[in-house]
């Protein structure tokens, strides 16, 4: 078995790791033209326009660089793959950063059942966010690879 001869040989399923990497740069890009949109714009705080700008950019990002890498339109398939890896990838990035986060809340170090059941509905509202972003990002990445002009190949 050969070894990958550099990092964008690397593949998670069949789709090259650098593109999990770019949709991260454009979760980043997403969220800051999200709050952008959300200050400037509207003028008004809510969670919602940054988190669906990045999952906008996201599917956007992964769609074409993954074809782009494939040297074709990825399938319906390989897109909810890379939905799915992603937003794994993303949990287990920011779930520890979370319930690190909620720990340090804790007053004289005790947990109180209101906190706890505080902290379990939160938990639940994140996980299906992630959920309804997985499936949301899929659809879009699906939407954007079918539109991709084929490639044409050398004669």
């Amino acid at each position: 078995m050969d070894a990958p001869t550099d990092f964008g040989d690397v593949a998670l399923g069949s789709v090259p790791i650098v593109v999990y990497a770019a949709m991260l740069g454009a979760t980043v890009a997403g969220q800051l033209l999200g709050m952008t949109l959300d200050a400037f714009v509207l003028g008004r705080h809510v969670l919602w326009i940054p988190a669906a700008c990045s999952v906008a950019l996201e599917a956007l990002v992964g769609a074409r660089l993954g074809s782009a890498r494939a040297g074709r339109s990825l399938t319906a398939a390989e897109c909810w793959r890379s939905s799915a890896y992603y937003s794994i990838g993303l949990a287990a990035i920011s779930l520890p950063l979370w319930g690190w986060f909620g720990l340090s809340r804790l007053q004289g170090g005790s947990l109180s059942a209101r906190a706890a059941l505080d902290a379990a509905t939160s938990l639940g509202a994140v996980l299906g966010a992630l959920l309804v972003a997985t499936f949301v990002r899929y659809g879009l990445m699906v939407l954007v690879a079918r539109r991709l002009p084929p490639k044409e190949t050398a004669s």
